[in-house]
């Protein structure tokens, strides 16, 4: 079962350089495309200016590839619908109903109150990084270990720990892979 994604900027009009955008919404697409080849039904394409779509064959890569586009963009924060067998759009309604960052759609009443909820969880850590942490955050990942990031960054190792503490990484991982393996429990293999 695909996993459709639909996300959008918040507050996308507001922003202190709006001709950035556009560019930066490209490049995210074209890392999201090169990242989940393997795993994508419809490439990610910009759509509406400050949209990001996209579908994944492999439900299961779907917090990894919400947290990869939310690196990507950061320091702007993006709002995301992610659907099962569901809408996208759907999702991100909900989403922004209720002010969350993340909504999952298409697991079933119980799949979607528990997933929803660890989001729900999730969304103040997320929200509250500084843009040095989102540094941070991105350079362990792109680096894998935290001494390739701490010399991507030129900072020390422990200036690197110190920005993922702060950044709560290591929370939000966890529920990203405990998210995945629900998806890897609960859904039907394609």
């Amino acid at each position: 079962m695909p996993a459709s994604i639909y996300a959008d900027v918040i507050d996308s009009r507001a922003l202190e350089q709006p001709e950035t955008l556009l560019p930066t919404l490209g490049e995210t697409a074209r890392r999201l495309n090169q990242v989940f080849a393997p795993a994508l039904a419809v490439p990610f394409a910009v759509d509406f200016g400050d949209e990001l779509r996209g579908a994944l064959d492999d439900p299961v890569q779907a917090p990894l590839c919400v947290s990869v586009m939310r690196e990507a963009l950061a320091p702007m924060q993006v709002r995301v619908g992610v659907a099962f067998g569901a809408s996208a759009e759907d999702a991100f309604t909900e989403a922004k109903k209720g002010d969350r960052l993340v909504h999952f759609m298409g697991t079933g009443e119980a799949g979607d109150l528990l997933l929803n909820a660890l989001c729900r969880m999730v969304d103040p850590l997320v929200r509250s990084r500084t843009p040095k942490q989102w540094e941070a955050v991105a350079a362990m990942r792109a680096a894998g270990d935290a001494k390739g990031a701490a010399q991507r960054l030129g900072i020390s190792r422990q200036g690197l720990v110190a920005r993922l503490k702060g950044a709560h990484w290591k929370a939000v991982e966890d529920a990203d892979a405990t998210i995945a393996a629900y998806l890897a429990m609960a859904l039907p293999a394609s």
